[in-house]
């Protein structure tokens, strides 16, 4: 497992400069190889700063492009600042809902995340799929699809 996970920092390593990514400041151009590595880095520092770590203006501000697309219908204008503050309202609504990143697969300039998100301790989970598209190490689009914990399941096998 060790192995693994060396392999996948020295990935995300070669794909971007981590420096800037974890402070949150944008990549410079200059800096950025696209690819199946950088997208991948992108969405999965994005995700845990925004929704992990709860600093939702700090991870869009270093991560997504100011013409950002948001696919959700839940965002009525679509755009960065529309996703900032649904983000921010949904977690002043369910303060203690927690994030979970179970998995991240990405290909050239997509990826897509499967996480669970909980809204309060006990409560069941949600189960999301998350897709983004990234150009110039900058998430530029979102899609989501967003589960409710099932009523009624008689497959035993979790979703997570």
């Amino acid at each position: 497992m060790k192995t693994a996970g060396a392999a996948l920092l020295a990935l995300s390593l070669a794909a971007c400069d981590p420096g800037y990514a974890l402070r949150g400041e944008p990549i410079p151009l200059d800096r950025c190889r696209d690819g199946s590595g950088a997208t991948r880095f992108v969405v999965e520092n994005f995700y845990r700063r925004a929704l992990e770590q709860k600093t939702v203006r700090a991870a869009f501000e270093g991560y997504v492009s100011a013409d950002f697309v948001e696919h959700k219908p839940d965002v009525a204008s679509g755009d960065r600042e529309g996703a900032i503050r649904f983000l921010e309202g949904l977690m002043a609504e369910v303060p203690q809902a927690r994030w979970e990143l179970l998995r991240v697969v990405a290909e050239g300039d997509t990826a897509a995340v499967h996480a669970l998100m909980t809204p309060a301790p006990g409560a069941p989970p949600y189960a999301i799929a998350d897709f983004f598209r990234v150009a110039d190490c900058r998430i530029v689009e979102h899609w989501d699809v967003v589960a409710g914990p099932p009523k009624d399941a008689p497959n035993r096998v979790p979703r997570f």
